[in-house]
């Protein structure tokens, strides 16, 4: 079984659980801007796995973006944050699938992207699919 495809199969063991509880425990202002935030820091602590000094500083000067889109969403709610947040979400699946083409991090395990683009697209779509659901509810 190839990695990409070991990577898909526990990102949908993982994300639909979360989204299921995040969901129905009415988390999700404080929990997806949250996790937004923590993206960043598992890049780093893989080049921290095989001590890359610079991989680490690569991951957070690519991952600040992230870090204050998802600290910013978290402050201050609006349909307008909503969306951003979304597309943050949405930009970090293409930024797992191509991280390799703008650096090297050797301690991304194998499978890592893969989860992780299936986890963030997932993600993505829900907050997409998000405001249409709740509209639904309150009529």
């Amino acid at each position: 079984m190839s990695p990409d495809s070991i990577g898909a199969i526990i990102g949908i063991f993982f994300i639909l659980p979360t989204i299921y509880i995040v969901q129905k425990k009415e988390m999700g202002a404080w929990v997806w801007p949250l996790f937004l935030t923590t993206l960043p820091i598992y890049y780093m602590l893989f080049g921290l796995i095989v001590m890359d000094h610079s991989a680490i500083l690569k991951e957070l000067l690519f991952g600040l973006p992230y870090f204050l889109t998802g600290l910013l969403a978290w402050r201050v709610k609006s349909p307008l944050t909503h969306y951003v947040l979304a597309l943050a979400w949405l930009s970090h699946g293409f930024y797992d699938y191509y991280h390799d083409l703008f650096f090297v991090n050797s301690g991304v395990f194998d499978w890592y992207p893969a989860f992780c683009l299936l986890i963030d697209i997932a993600v993505a779509a829900y907050l997409l699919i998000y405001p249409s659901i709740v509209k639904t509810q309150k009529v």
